[in-house]
């Protein structure tokens, strides 16, 4: 009777299991943004933040990458948006930024390329009057 009470409940936890994992894809769809949406709604979702932030970034001329970037740093460190513009229109790039801010450059990037990679956004190549840094 214990062997038979033992193979009952290793059965009875694969396929719980079983049905665990397959439940994760539908779950994990209901949290991310769909197709159906439009960038600033996917980027407002994503970060939690209003329609109204994003559409002002995008008539200061930020794209969406940017815009990306300015919502990691300002959510690993932990600062109010319009501070980490500021330092942005004294003319510091977002990595020195986020430098100063005490901030890892790599972990910056590796955030910043994954929340891209949800989103979909492609980072503009370089084009007239944009260089590239070597």
């Amino acid at each position: 009777m214990n062997r038979t009470t033992t193979i009952a409940k290793v059965l009875l936890l694969s396929v719980s299991t079983l049905l665990f994992s397959a439940a994760l894809p539908v779950v994990a769809a209901e949290n991310q943004p769909t197709a159906e949406l439009s960038k600033n709604q996917a980027v407002s979702y994503y970060f939690n933040r209003s329609g109204e932030e994003i559409e002002s970034l995008r008539s200061e001329g930020f794209g969406y990458g940017e815009i990306v970037k300015i919502f990691v740093v300002a959510e690993m460190a932990r600062r109010p948006l319009g501070e980490l513009l500021a330092e942005n229109r004294k003319g510091y790039g977002w990595g020195t930024i986020s430098l100063k801010l005490g901030l890892n450059p790599v972990f910056v990037k590796k955030r910043v390329d994954s929340a891209r990679r949800d989103l979909a956004i492609s980072v503009r190549p370089p084009g007239p009057g944009r260089s590239v840094k070597k």
